[in-house]
């Protein structure tokens, strides 16, 4: 049966078993059977464009609550039941997951990247590696990921982050959705009022530190109007002032109460607004090996002629590639 649900600022959709069967169909046909290339993360246009064309794949509901996020309606979507891949190997290009990915970045925007975060690229995949597994990343799994927003510290920033399961073991850690609204509803007046002074700061995440990036001072964590408020945070953020560090406290407590959770699975899509949204992940025992949670990850900028203002035209001409560039 097909579902949809409203709640809380978030849209859940779900596909059923002959609308997925009809989508794997025309996906195949019209899109990767016309698309012989390897994937390529850092060079995303040609797939990304065939997908875009055929964005009807999409049932009709589905690209309306994309719309809606789009128009600022609603402020996340969740899809389950879109066709998965099959596994014919370990690491097999998912070519529905990222033919999903596309079609959904497309009608939002356009993908764009950061040098300093995963080497540029596009599409990210996001798996647990040892190494990150303590940390505050998207390489994590021994520990919550804290409530956050994409790129907190740095002045352009996605306007919306798509986050597909390619593979995700049982039991599935769930994905923390917080709808800012809600969260300040539940805050005491005074949290807020301290939370939209610039006194805050935010430093930059691990993975951007090699490139010697400061610590981003003056931050206002809520903004907006008080009938639309928007959020910039991350679990670094700090204040000089007990005031500063209780209205922190609260404000996460509240967060997390109102939080939605929702476990992505093979074929499971969440895409929401960065500025309205924060999200975080519980944690869950990793293997590291060909078996471990996998999601395919991109960034969207409604307008990319904002950064090539700010960075220039790209050497061939083209927006989009200029986009991993910017840093």
């Amino acid at each position: 049966m097909n579902e949809i649900a409203i709640a809380g600022g978030v849209t859940t959709e779900s596909v059923s078993e002959a609308e997925a069967a009809g989508m794997r169909r025309s996906a195949r046909e019209q899109i990767i059977g016309r698309f012989p290339r390897p994937l390529d993360r850092q060079d995303t246009r040609d797939h990304f464009r065939l997908a875009a064309r055929h964005e009807t794949i999409l049932p009709e509901r589905v690209r309306d609550a994309l719309a809606r996020l789009r128009d600022g309606a609603t402020d996340a979507v969740v899809l389950h039941g879109l066709p998965a891949d099959d596994r014919t190997g370990p690491d097999a290009p998912p070519l529905l997951g990222w033919t999903w990915l596309a079609m959904v970045t497309r009608q939002l925007g356009h993908e764009f990247g950061y040098r300093a975060e995963k080497n540029g690229d596009l599409v990210h995949d996001v798996r647990p590696r040892p190494d990150g597994a303590a940390t505050q990343s998207n390489a994590s799994s021994a520990v919550d990921l804290s409530l956050h927003t994409e790129v907190a510290f740095h002045d352009v920033r996605p306007d919306f982050v798509v986050l597909y399961g390619v593979r995700s073991p049982q039991p599935r850690p769930a994905t923390r959705l917080v709808h800012i609204a809600d969260a300040v509803r539940e805050c005491r007046p005074e949290t807020v009022r301290r939370l939209r002074e610039p006194r805050f700061r935010i430093a930059a995440p691990e993975s951007f530190s090699p490139a010697g990036r400061a610590a981003t001072e003056g931050v206002g964590p809520i903004g907006g109007s008080p009938g639309w408020p928007t959020v910039r945070w991350h679990s670094s953020i700090t204040g000089s002032t007990a005031q500063d560090r209780a209205a922190i406290a609260d404000f996460l407590d509240c967060a997390e109460r109102v939080a939605h959770r929702v476990r992505l699975g093979p074929g499971s899509l969440v895409v929401f607004s960065n500025n309205r949204c924060l999200h975080g992940r519980d944690s869950f025992t990793a293997q590291y090996d060909a078996s471990d949670r996998w999601l395919l990850r991109t960034y969207v900028l409604r307008d990319v002629t904002r950064l090539m203002t700010r960075y220039g035209p790209a050497p061939d001409g083209d927006g989009i590639r200029t986009l991993a560039e910017a840093a």
